[in-house]
């Protein structure tokens, strides 16, 4: 009996110890892969000018690098596994095309409209009745009036009246005439 009960005493021993023994790492616990992304710390690789978010030594996350010349060449999402889960660069580039596309179109039609308004008008223009007004010619050229200024006396006051003027009765002119 000591020795059935020794084996159940090491069976039972074991199982305990290996269940409290039994721990799984952070990255195996049912925790979703983003939050190891949101985690992440971004490491710089010098000779490919790549950023690459590094989690508990694994790469995972967004990545992205530059070419010589600062714009972007390389874009993608890193899965848990650190494989190339998704190119992201790929799909800015496809979106970008659609979206430049589309501009295209919309530019390319109200240009289309336009032209087509402006050819209507000048069809209107062609097909309208010819009114024609005579004008009549003068044989006289318009010539203005001559400017005689108004309101200024240019001559003496006795010569304008006929009569002399007693020193009294005359205002010194401000400009008198030579």
């Amino acid at each position: 009996m000591n020795l059935q009960m020794l084996i159940i005493v090491t069976l039972i021993s074991t199982q305990l110890v290996s269940c409290g023994l039994k721990k799984q790492p952070i990255a195996e616990k049912n925790r979703p892969a983003i939050y190891d992304a949101w985690d992440a710390r971004y490491t710089y690789q010098i000779e490919n000018r790549r950023m690459i978010p590094v989690h508990e030594g694994r790469m995972i996350g967004r990545s992205w690098g530059r070419d010589e010349d600062g714009k972007i060449d390389h874009v993608a999402y890193l899965g848990p596994d650190g494989d190339n889960v998704e190119d992201l660069l790929s799909l800015h580039h496809n979106n970008s095309d659609r979206l430049r596309e589309k501009k295209w179109k919309k530019a390319k039609e109200q240009r289309i409209d336009f032209i087509r308004s402006q050819l209507e008008l000048i069809e209107e223009e062609e097909n309208a009745p010819l009114i024609e007004i005579e004008i009549e010619e003068e044989d006289e050229d318009f010539v203005p009036p001559v400017f005689i200024p108004q309101g200024i006396d240019l001559f003496a006051p006795e010569e304008s009246t006929g009569k002399p003027s007693s020193d009294e009765d005359a205002m010194p002119l401000p400009f008198a005439p030579l």
